[in-house]
């Protein structure tokens, strides 16, 4: 279910077949917005959680999101390794 304040309110939704499981599964995908605005670049280290960045640079926690979208290279967020370099917006 995807809620009317989601990110993903305007994605497509598929529905595509998982060969491993043997069964269909269901696919979001949505257009990266562009963003006009400037960012900085931010090396991740070992302690640190999206949300406090998005705290910390962008004023609110739930806004974590802003800066995956800035970084689409970054399929899983509990994978983001030590020295990787994001990009983040500026509020």
């Amino acid at each position: 279910m995807i809620f009317l304040d989601s990110r993903y309110v305007d994605a497509s939704i598929f529905k595509v077949w998982n060969a491993h499981k043997a069964q269909y599964d269901v696919a979001v995908i949505r257009q990266f917005p562009e963003y006009a605005a400037s960012y900085f670049t931010y090396e991740w280290v070992e302690t640190d959680r999206l949300d406090n960045l998005a705290t910390r640079y962008l004023g609110d926690g739930s806004l974590w999101w802003k800066i995956l979208d800035l970084n689409p290279e970054i399929i899983d967020p509990a994978e983001i390794f030590v020295g990787t370099q994001l990009r983040i917006p500026y509020a």
